[in-house]
């Protein structure tokens, strides 16, 4: 009875891992990349391609020879240069449900911002952090150089 009470757990846990799995929606995509680039994913580390879906928590990371693209659901554009990285920290992308709002951490690198439709349709619902300043967003573009 131990036996099958622990395979019926087991296998719970599994299914609610797996629901849980595919419950998490892209939030955007990788539309170009070059040279060392990459995507860092649930500890683990996965060479960036154009069509590459993209979830919140992904680490995006060049190396000296990379450069990356992304456009996220909401059409904000991210550029990123050689030695550069930029945390997808959170998003949500839901005008119907009036669920709005993003933070993006650049943390070294060169990397430029097009704002999309979460800076239009909720102002001050877009933070961009830096090692050193905390940016709000009310739609805009701007390039950020950040030294170690």
């Amino acid at each position: 009875m131990r036996y099958l009470l622990s395979i019926l757990c087991i296998l719970l846990i599994a299914a609610s891992a797996a629901q849980a799995e595919s419950d998490r929606q892209p939030i955007g995509l990788v539309k170009a990349a070059s040279g060392d680039a990459a995507i860092l994913r649930d500890a683990r580390r996965v060479t960036a391609k154009p069509g590459n879906q993209l979830f919140q928590g992904d680490v995006l990371s060049t190396g000296a020879t990379g450069s990356l693209g992304v456009i996220l659901r909401d059409d904000t554009v991210l550029s990123l240069g050689p030695s550069s990285e930029a945390h997808l920290d959170q998003f949500a992308f839901k005008p119907a449900e009036q669920k709005l709002g993003m933070v993006l951490k650049f943390t070294r690198g060169v990397i430029s911002y097009l704002s999309g439709k979460v800076a239009k349709l909720a102002p001050g619902s877009v933070r961009l952090e830096t090692p050193s300043a905390t940016l709000g967003v009310r739609g805009t573009y701007l390039a950020v150089r950040i030294e170690p």
